[in-house]
């Protein structure tokens, strides 16, 4: 047999191998409690994202990409700007987990109103609460709050299985052995989202991921968010969170549901004003 044969042959066969385990330096962890709390400190490291990126909508309404710029600070602070193609802008959303400002370059309005997820949906195809949103950007799973856990192991895709239970609700999360970042979070028993975790990178004290996927399966939707450029940690610009209105620009009131509101009725001037 040749060499060229020999090295096929051997790439096919570890091919079809199961990934190493790397369990690092504090070696295998067997609790279930334990890898829970260790992954939640992991996560819970990054407070604050300034940056770049690209963002990829898949949807009934459309599929597309745009470059994003984002700011975000936990709990519920973020600013999203969004790009075409030529860089011309094309929507600014503003939160601070209370009310949101949406501006819409093509339709020339500033939507404002409290930030429930039927309004933040203006901006993205989901209905998520500005917190959630902020903690899926900042790499951070929302967990069920569990009244029993399971931890196993996948040899195959060298990765921990930890399994929260409450009641007949059930979240699965897929995490790195190392770092103990999640890779992937899907909860059954509910309808939601699932979260896809990819291009860990070191970044100052903490391991972040540079890619984040949410599908809503029942929606027939999914987010695919690219970081290209971002720093982490650092103190936020407050003026990135400002609510005001753009000069200029028709202002629309919003209620909680996303209904326009009426103008609010001037009284009428008194005689002789």
């Amino acid at each position: 047999m040749n060499r060229a044969a020999v090295a096929i042959f051997l790439a096919l066969v570890c091919s079809g191998c199961p990934k190493r385990l790397d369990f690092g330096p504090r070696g295998r962890i067997t609790q279930p409690e334990e890898l829970f709390r260790l992954t939640r400190e992991a996560q819970d490291v990054t407070a604050t994202l300034q940056g770049d990126g690209k963002l990829r909508v898949e949807s009934p309404q459309g599929t597309g990409t745009v470059s994003v710029f984002l700011a975000a600070s936990r709990p519920g602070l973020l600013r999203v700007e969004m790009f075409d193609f030529f860089n011309r802008p094309i929507a600014v959303l503003v939160t601070d987990g209370q009310r949101f400002g949406l501006l819409q370059f093509q339709e020339n309005k500033f939507y404002q109103g409290p930030a429930t997820p039927q309004n933040l949906s203006r901006f993205l195809p989901l209905a998520l609460p500005s917190e959630e949103l902020v903690s899926v950007m900042l790499g951070r799973v929302p967990f069920i709050p569990a009244e029993r856990m399971t931890l196993g192991v996948d040899e195959k895709e060298a990765l921990y299985v930890l399994t929260l239970v409450r009641g007949d609700v059930s979240q699965v999360l897929h995490i790195h052995p190392r770092h103990l970042r999640v890779v992937r979070s899907e909860v059954q028993g509910v309808s939601t989202y699932a979260l896809e975790y990819g291009r860990f990178e070191p970044q100052g004290d903490a391991v972040f991921p540079h890619q984040v996927t949410l599908r809503a399966a029942s929606a027939d939707t999914s987010l695919g968010l690219r970081y290209t450029d971002v720093t982490l940690n650092q103190a936020p610009d407050l003026t990135l969170f400002d609510l005001s209105a753009p000069e200029g620009i028709p202002v629309v009131e919003v209620d909680e549901g996303g209904q326009a509101l009426p103008p609010v009725a001037l009284p009428p001037a008194a005689p002789g004003s």
